[in-house]
């Protein structure tokens, strides 16, 4: 029985759906890695403030959805990584195309 797209998304996370475009140039996306690594920083900059300073302090909740954040922009970061391997690849001699 095949499941409706609407089924097949209802327990998909954000990472299970992002891609690189198929119509993205080949080679390593430095420029999208570099601002995937920023973005991941900038989170856990949050979070080290957290146990630095005797203000108040965020909830557990907020810590916990913003360290899943980071795991997503790791596995973003993975998927644009093994895009760019992918796609400059140079074949050893004798091994087809």
């Amino acid at each position: 029985m095949k499941l409706s797209a609407r089924q097949d998304l209802a327990h998909c996370l954000p990472e299970d759906l992002l891609c690189v475009n198929r119509q993205a140039e080949a080679g390593i996306p430095i420029d999208a890695i570099s601002c995937a690594i920023d973005r991941a920083s900038a989170v856990l900059a949050l979070l080290e403030d957290q146990f630095d300073n005797d203000g108040p302090r965020l909830n557990n909740h907020v810590i916990a959805a913003a360290l899943w954040d980071v795991r997503g922009t790791l596995g973003l970061i993975r998927t644009l990584a093994i895009y760019g391997d992918d796609t400059t690849h140079r074949p050893v001699k004798g091994e087809r195309q």
